[in-house]
């Protein structure tokens, strides 16, 4: 009896555990060109071969995030997406903000469960046409990579 209960709480376990989802860091590297940097919101979305996730926005709570030159890490969990094959980034501004395009150079994103960093890189710019807030690319995962 012991050992079925035992058991059955470690089943129970790992099912609220992927229940939860996965957790990854998300590394963003911006640009070094002149007016590289962004003061709009930044959000992504993950696509693998099991579904896709909703849009995340990345904040670092009051911290200036995705400025020239600069490289930002944040932490996000979503529902497993399974490996992932591409991911979506969204930049969204409010009308008239300044600072309204980014040079977005690439996106690393690690797995935490899996232990696997796999690289987006895009080396262009967003920009969001003259009536538009929001402009959305659709990256998809560098050849040749997918394990560190």
């Amino acid at each position: 009896m012991k050992l079925f209960s035992l058991t059955l709480i470690s089943v129970v376990c790992c099912f609220l555990r992927s229940c939860d989802g996965n957790e990854y860091k998300v590394i963003v590297e911006t640009g070094d060109a002149e007016g590289a940097g962004t003061l709009g919101k930044v959000s992504i979305a993950l696509i693998g071969n099991r579904g896709s996730s909703s849009f995340i926005l990345l904040d670092n709570a009051g911290k200036s995030a995705f400025q020239l030159g600069q490289t930002d890490t944040f932490d996000i969990t979503t529902s497993d997406v399974g490996h992932l094959e591409e991911i979506r980034v969204m930049l969204e501004n409010d009308e008239g903000s300044e600072h309204r395009n980014w040079l977005l150079k690439t996106v690393l994103l690690e797995d935490k469960e899996r232990k696997i960093t796999q690289s987006f890189p895009w080396n262009k710019w967003l920009k969001p046409g003259a009536t538009q807030k929001r402009v959305m690319v659709e990256i998809p995962l560098s050849t040749g990579e997918g394990t560190k």
